[in-house]
């Protein structure tokens, strides 16, 4: 039997992140990780077991928020990179897309998600999901 090693060399990874009911006035919240289901909050960040890079980030909240801002940004050691970033005030759903090398990470790199809320954000109800996107550079395996 002939064994077929053909793997890119890079893997486009989608991390889940989430919180329920957005409240307002929050600074650079850490928001959790997720189960399959979003049943269970578990931690702020997956450790990655290859180098990497963040390249973009999409949301979706249940409802739209009517005022205020919600601004939701990657980490990478817990430190927010400065792209991509979103900013949501009267959409239930955003993304953004961050050039190739502009948010990288080495092996076991942390890769997180913060959020920040206005205080005028009146989505308090609202549930958030995000998807912070990686690539992850696969070699020598």
């Amino acid at each position: 039997m002939q064994k077929i090693s053909s793997l890119g060399a890079w893997q486009l990874v989608p991390l889940v992140f989430a919180q329920d009911t957005v409240a307002a006035s929050q600074a650079a919240v850490a928001i959790k990780t997720t189960d399959g289901n979003n049943s269970v909050a578990l931690n702020t960040s997956y450790t990655m077991p290859f180098p990497g890079e963040i390249i973009a980030i999409s949301s979706n909240l249940d409802t739209a928020g009517t005022a205020g801002t919600l601004t939701i940004k990657p980490t990478i050691a817990g430190v927010v990179v400065a792209d991509p970033v979103i900013a949501m005030t009267t959409l239930a759903y955003g993304s953004d897309t961050c050039q190739r090398g502009a948010a990288t990470f080495a092996k076991n790199g942390q890769v997180g998600c913060k959020i920040t809320t206005t205080a005028n954000w009146n989505g308090t109800t609202r549930d958030l999901q995000v998807i912070v996107w990686v690539l992850l550079k696969i070699d020598s395996i």
